[in-house]
């Protein structure tokens, strides 16, 4: 597990040198960026806003959002999220 300045977060699995899944905590809102592949984002606990290209997606718990590739993207938390994260090829 790494500290990180939106939280914590711990890679899960790992194939050919590219992380698979991950587990991220969120304390802080984080930046925005992109991925190659989708992320599809299951809400493990906590609430929060996933800020997908122009939309904003209000989360909870056992919520599931997909994050399309080359997407901006970024969390906020309200106040805390837990975050479990899979990146694939396919949605």
């Amino acid at each position: 597990m790494r500290k990180t300045s939106f939280g914590t977060m711990r890679t899960l699995l790992e194939k050919n040198g590219n992380i698979i899944a991950e587990h991220l905590t969120f304390e802080n809102e984080g930046w925005g960026h992109s991925h190659d592949l989708w992320e599809i984002c299951y809400i493990t606990e906590g609430q929060g806003i996933i800020f997908v290209g122009e939309k904003e997606v209000h989360v909870k718990d056992g919520d599931v959002c997909k994050i399309p590739p080359n997407t901006n993207h970024w969390m906020k938390p309200e106040p805390y999220m837990e975050i479990l994260l899979v990146y694939s090829n396919q949605e």
